[in-house]
C-alpha cells in the first residue's frame, strides 16, 4: 500500500516557460541555459521533440559541461576536475571513491543531482561519483550557491553547492524504433569494462532506455615513495624506492532503466531505476612502521539500489505543478583484517540504510515578472546495522520553501526562504530518545545584464548540515559530539562575452566569493579509507576568486578552441593556528585545449595543484607537494549503413608524474584507456 501510493506521485521536472525577453543562447558556460531545445537527429530531417532540462532557466549560471565535451573523458569525476573552484577528492585507482569539494566547503555540502532528484549515500554523505557512468549522460553542470529556477524542489535550494546529472534521451533516426548500443573499455591494470545497451521507441512516443554495465580492475601500479630524515648528529638516514600498490581491485555491476513519457507541451513524467553493486579492495595509506610497510587487506562491498521518478504538470497559464519521488536501500559491508595481527580473525560490519523522499512543487505565473514558487519535501532515513549496542538512528527531514523571482528586461532578482526541520531518534543507553533542530535558511540571488554580452550576478546564502547518520554513528568512524555546519555565502560574479560572430566566441567568467563556516566537520582518513576522523572546527573563513577563460572557433566541421581556469582559495581555520584547512591548495587551475574535424576529436588537459596540508598546522611535516599532471584523449566517430560507430582513447598523466591528492595515498602514474562503441 504505502509502495503504491508513493509510487502514484512519482515525478518530473518543471516545464518552465521561456521568457520573451530573455534571449537564451547556447554556450558552454556564461550564457542562459536554454528552457526549451529542440535538437535535429544526425543523418535526419526530423526534429527530435524538446525536453526541459532540470537545470533550465535557473537565474544563477552554471559551469557546463556538453555531451561533445564529455566525450574527450572516460568519467565523471574527470570532467568535474574541469570546473573552477573545485577540489576532487581521489583515493587513486579505478576503484579508490571519488568525491568533489566545491569552495572549501566540503562534500557534504555539495548536492549531487541525477535529473534533478538528490543522490543519498549512507557512507558520510559522500557521493562516490565513480559510481555512475558516462554513457546515458547529456550534460554535467555545477551551480555555486545554488539553482534557481522554477518549480525546483525545497532541497534543491538547501545545498550550498550543486552537481546536476541529466540523462539523455534515446535518439532514433530513418523511422527505427530500436537502438542496440553495445562497447568495451580496457586499459591499464588489468581493467575491462563491457557494457550493452537497448532502447525503444513506443508507438505512442514512449522511449525505454536500458542499459548495463560491469568493470573490473586489478587495481595495480607502481608508484614512488621515499623518506629522509636529518639525525642530531648531522647524518641523513632514509628510503627511496618503487613500489606495487595492491588490494585496489574493483568488481562493479551497474544496471539503469530509464522510461521517458511522450512529449506534450503540458505535462511529462519519467522514471528511473538504478541497481549497483561492487566489491573491492581498500589498499589504505602508505607510511613506514617498523617491520616494513603493513599492506591492508581490509574489503568493502556496497550494493545501492533506488526507484525515483518525476512528474511536472501545466494546470493553467498562471499555476504549473510538479512532484518528484524517491525509495532508495543501500548495503555497506566492511571487512576489518587485522594485518598487524595475523592471529585475529577479521571483523565484519554490515550497515543498511533506508530511505522515502517526497516533494511536490507549485509555482504561480503573475503576469510577464513576477513569479512564486512553493515546495514542500520530506524525507525519511533509517540505519540499521548488525552491531552490539548500535544507536538504529531515524530521521525525519522537512524542507518547506516560498520563493519570489521577479525579472526585467536587465535584471532579474530572486528572494528565498528556506525552514528546515530535523528530528532524529537513537537508542541511547538502551532508550528510545530523540533530537530535534531546525533552521531558517534565506537567500538573495540578483543578476544586472545591460547587454546580451555583459552581465553581473551575485548572491547571498545562509546554509546549514546536519552531520548525518555515518558522522554521529558509525562504528570506528561516528562522534556523537559534533555540532551542525552553519555556512554564510557572498558571491560576486561578472560575465562577457568578448567576441561573438564569424564561428568566434570569446568569453570571460569571473567570481569573487567569501564563505563562513561555524562549526566546519573536518573528516579526514585514518588508518584506511573506512575509518575517518571527524571533528569540528569552531570557524573558517574562505575568501577566493575563479577566473575562466573560454575560446571557441567552429566554421563547418572543424572547431578549435580552449579554456584557462585558475582558483585562488584562502581557506583560514579562524580558531587555531589560522593556517589553511586541510587538503585545500591556495592557488589551482586546469586548462583544456581541443580541435574537432571530420569526425575526430583531439583533447589536451593539464591539471595544477599547488601545496596543501593535512592539517590546519601548516607546518612543513604536514605539506602535501604540489603537482601537475597532463591528459590526453582522442576520439573518432563514423556512420555506415545506418549504424553509428566511436572508438575513444585516453591517455592520462602522460609526464608520469608522481603525486598524492590525499596524503599517503599515491596516484596512478602514466595509464590509458581504450574504449570501442556500437550503434545498432
Amino acid at each position: 500500500m504505502l509502495l503504491s501510493a508513493i509510487l502514484s506521485l512519482l515525478l518530473l521536472s518543471p516545464v518552465p516557460e521561456v521568457q520573451k525577453d530573455q534571449p537564451a543562447p547556447v554556450v558552454r558556460q556564461a550564457q542562459h541555459l536554454p528552457e526549451c531545445n529542440p535538437e535535429r537527429s544526425e543523418g535526419s530531417d526530423t526534429l527530435k521533440a524538446a525536453r526541459v532540462s532540470s537545470t533550465a532557466g535557473s537565474l544563477i549560471v552554471p559551469q557546463r559541461i556538453e555531451s561533445h565535451e564529455l566525450r574527450s573523458v572516460t568519467s565523471i569525476s574527470e570532467a568535474v576536475r574541469r570546473f573552477a573552484g573545485v577540489q576532487l577528492r581521489d583515493y587513486g585507482g579505478i576503484g579508490g571513491l571519488k568525491t568533489v569539494n566545491v569552495r572549501s566547503l566540503g562534500s557534504e555540502h555539495t548536492g549531487v543531482f541525477i535529473d534533478g532528484i538528490q543522490i543519498d549515500n549512507a557512507q558520510n554523505m559522500q557521493v562516490d561519483l565513480g559510481r555512475f557512468g558516462l554513457e546515458d549522460i547529456r550534460s554535467v553542470s555545477l551551480f555555486s550557491g545554488q539553482k534557481v529556477s522554477p518549480l525546483q524542489s525545497a532541497k534543491e535550494y538547501s545545498s550550498a553547492s550543486a552537481l546536476y546529472l541529466e540523462s539523455a534521451e534515446p535518439v532514433f533516426k530513418d523511422g527505427s524504433r530500436n537502438n542496440t548500443i553495445v562497447s568495451l573499455g580496457a586499459g591499464s591494470f588489468g581493467t575491462w569494462s563491457p557494457r550493452l545497451s537497448l532502447e525503444h521507441l513506443f508507438k505512442d512516443g514512449k522511449s525505454l532506455r536500458i542499459g548495463c554495465e560491469a568493470v573490473a580492475t586489478a587495481g595495480k601500479y607502481r608508484f614512488h615513495v621515499s623518506d629522509y630524515r636529518l639525525y642530531p648528529d648531522g647524518t641523513v638516514a632514509g628510503y627511496d624506492t618503487t613500489m606495487i600498490r595492491r588490494n585496489g581491485d574493483l568488481r562493479s555491476a551497474r544496471f539503469d532503466a530509464r522510461l521517458y513519457s511522450s512529449p506534450d507541451s503540458r505535462s511529462s513524467w519519467n522514471l528511473h531505476a538504478h541497481f549497483y553493486d561492487s566489491e573491492r579492495g581498500l589498499p589504505g595509506p602508505v607510511y613506514k612502521r617498523e617491520g616494513g610497510y603493513p599492506l591492508s587487506e581490509d574489503r568493502q562491498s556496497d550494493l545501492d539500489a533506488f526507484l525515483q521518478g518525476r512528474l511536472s504538470l501545466r494546470l493553467s497559464d498562471v499555476w504549473s505543478f510538479a512532484a518528484r519521488s524517491k525509495l532508495s536501500f543501500s548495503h555497506l559491508e566492511y571487512v576489518d583484517v587485522p594485518e598487524l595481527r595475523p592471529e585475529l580473525p577479521a571483523a565484519h560490519f554490515n550497515y543498511l540504510n533506508h530511505s522515502a523522499y517526497l516533494s511536490a512543487a507549485a509555482m504561480a505565473r503573475l503576469g510577464n515578472h513576477l513569479r512564486l514558487n512553493f515546495a514542500q519535501d520530506l524525507q525519511y532515513d533509517y540505519l540499521d546495522a548488525d552491531l552490539m549496542d548500535f544507536a538504529y538512528p531515524g530521521r525525519l527531514s522537512s524542507w518547506s520553501c516560498a520563493s519570489a523571482m521577479y525579472g526585467l528586461r536587465t535584471v532579474e532578482l530572486s528572494a528565498t526562504m528556506l525552514f528546515l526541520d530535523v528530528h532524529d531518534t537513537f537508542l541511547s543507553g538502551g532508550e528510545r530518545s530523540s533530537a530535534r533542530r531546525n533552521v531558517l535558511m534565506p537567500s538573495f540571488v540578483a543578476r544586472w545584464k545591460p547587454s546580451e554580452r555583459f552581465s553581473v550576478d551575485g548572491f547571498v546564502k545562509r546554509s546549514y548540515r546536519m552531520p548525518t547518520f555515518n558522522d554521529l554513528y558509525y562504528t570506528t568512524v561516528g562522534s556523537k559530539t559534533l555540532d551542525p555546519e552553519d555556512a554564510f555565502q557572498t558571491d560576486l560574479g561578472a560575465r562577457w562575452t568578448a567576441l561573438s560572430g564569424s564561428g568566434h566566441t570569446l568569453q570571460f567568467n569571473a567570481d569573487i566569493y567569501r564563505n563562513i563556516l561555524k562549526n566546519k566537520i573536518i573528516a579526514v582518513p585514518t588508518s584506511n579509507q573506512f575509518r575517518w576522523s571527524m571533528y569540528n572546527i569552531g570557524k573558517v573563513s574562505v575568501l577566493g576568486a575563479d577566473l575562466v577563460a573560454d575560446y571557441a572557433f567552429r566554421e563547418g566541421r572543424l572547431a578549435l578552441g580552449g579554456t584557462a581556469r585558475y582558483t585562488y582559495q584562502s581557506a583560514r581555520d579562524m580558531t587555531e593556528g589560522r593556517g589553511q584547512i586541510p587538503y585545500i591548495p591556495l592557488h589551482s587551475g586546469s586548462a583544456n585545449l581541443f580541435g574537432e574535424a571530420g569526425g575526430w576529436r583531439m583533447d589536451v588537459t593539464i591539471f595544477m595543484t599547488g601545496e596543501r596540508y593535512t592539517t590546519s598546522a601548516n607546518l612543513p611535516a604536514y605539506r602535501i607537494a604540489p603537482w601537475q599532471t597532463i591528459d590526453a584523449a582522442l576520439s573518432k566517430s563514423l556512420s555506415s549503413r545506418g549504424h553509428d560507430y566511436s572508438f575513444k582513447l585516453c591517455l592520462r598523466n602522460i609526464l608520469d608524474e608522481q603525486y598524492e591528492i590525499v596524503d599517503n595515498y599515491p596516484m596512478p602514474g602514466f595509464n590509458f584507456l581504450l574504449k570501442v562503441e556500437a550503434t545498432l
